[in-house]
């Protein structure tokens, strides 16, 4: 089946936007079988993106490691964050960004279906108008506060998002955030970044995502693939805050690492664990790994962030630790099938952090001990594999 799009609306225009959004929905649903994709539009323009509240839950990586292991490093380094609970529920910002859209569907004098926007020719035949409702796409909104931005930031940015949240989607059941705004800010100033993120003992991190205001900060590296590296792990704690709620930290954190580590390949993307290896061997935990388990899951909030602390495991070790956890669970159905779980029971009380080391005992096969045992050996031997989503 042949079939063609006829648009009126200029480029800028959001109407216009969500027409050729809705036009895409349309083709998908309706002419799946042809083996033929509709265009999608170019994300808006840019726009200034406002300064984090000095109020804000913000999550914080300090620096990246040197540019000469950057081939390595594809994730960025841990965070800190501040948590206010108000501010931790589910954001749903674009849960009210649906509009209705109306398209013509007809045939020409030649026999070609067309889906169009705009009023059929007089000679039109079987005309169909349809309805639907067509959510904007992620929106993002850039600035740099005291550097020029990356290259292609907001192609990328959107592309990530998009990418992502189908990953997490398709794999987890993660409702995929509707109409998001990504607000990013990219500053190179030490003290301007203080100044932004409101918190000064954090000058020397390499990012931050702030659920008040829901704005990225990206401190500016001369490496534009370790930027994106910051920005995608900030992406994913902002599709939490929109989808999920208040996750604890060891599992945010691990998805944050997880999925940050997507990169995109054709029309789907790919997670390396070999890159992982070396740093995950050095980590693991010893004996049956229960008392290191519960080392990673106890901490509430800050506590996980902390440089010294009680725990004598240091904090990048924690966020390894929490990265091995997602991907040990990721990498089976009934490893999925508990990580499924543990985020719709979150979204049921997205204020409130669910209680991990209970749910987990009672409802992931053999408990806690079982998933322990499981985390340590994967730790110790870990995948050398390409995962494709």
């Amino acid at each position: 089946m042949n079939f063609s799009l006829h648009r009126h609306h200029r480029p800028g225009d959001a109407q216009g936007r969500a027409v050729r959004v809705g036009l895409a929905l349309v083709v998908l649903a309706l002419l799946g079988g042809c083996g033929q994709r509709a265009p999608t539009s170019p994300p808006s323009p840019p726009a200034a993106a406002t300064g984090a509240d000095a109020a804000a839950s913000v999550r914080v990586a300090p620096p990246p490691a040197a540019a000469a292991s950057a081939p390595e490093r594809v994730g960025p380094a841990p965070e800190q964050p501040r948590i206010e609970p108000a501010a931790a529920c589910l954001a749903r910002s674009g849960a009210k960004a649906a509009a209705a859209l109306a398209v013509q569907r007809w045939i020409d004098r030649n026999g070609i279906v067309h889906y169009s926007d705009r009023p059929p020719p007089a000679d039109a035949r079987e005309l169909r108008t349809l309805s639907l409702a067509a959510p904007p796409q992620v929106t993002v909104e850039a600035s740099g506060h005291d550097v020029n931005l990356p290259d292609q930031l907001q192609q990328r940015a959107v592309a990530d998002a998009l990418a992502v949240a189908r990953a997490m989607h398709d794999s987890l059941g993660v409702a995929m955030p509707q109409g998001m705004t990504l607000r990013i800010v990219f500053v190179r100033s030490a003290t301007a970044y203080v100044q932004l993120v409101g918190v000064p003992e954090l000058a020397a991190s390499a990012g931050s995502y702030a659920t008040a205001t829901r704005t990225i900060h990206v401190r500016m590296q001369d490496d534009d693939e370790l930027n994106f590296a910051v920005l995608r792990h900030e992406i994913v704690h902002a599709i939490v805050h929109e989808a999920v709620g208040n996750l604890p930290v060891a599992f945010n954190e691990g998805l944050a690492e997880y999925f940050g580590r997507y990169r995109a390949v054709g029309m789907g993307g790919q997670i390396d664990l070999g890159r992982e290896r070396a740093r995950l061997l050095a980590d693991a935990p010893g004996g049956d790994g229960g008392e290191a388990l519960v080392d990673l899951l106890a901490p509430a909030g800050e506590d996980f962030y902390l440089v010294g602390g009680t725990s004598a495991v240091p904090r990048e070790a924690r966020y390894r630790r929490a990265f091995a956890l997602v991907a040990m669970l990721m990498g089976s159905a009934p490893g999925r099938a508990t990580l499924t779980g543990l985020l719709a029971a979150q979204v049921a009380q997205p204020c409130a952090p669910v209680a991990s080391e209970r749910w987990l005992d009672e409802h992931h096969p053999g408990g806690l001990a079982a998933l322990a045992r499981d985390w340590a050996a994967f730790m110790r031997s870990p995948p050398t594999e390409v995962r494709t989503y």
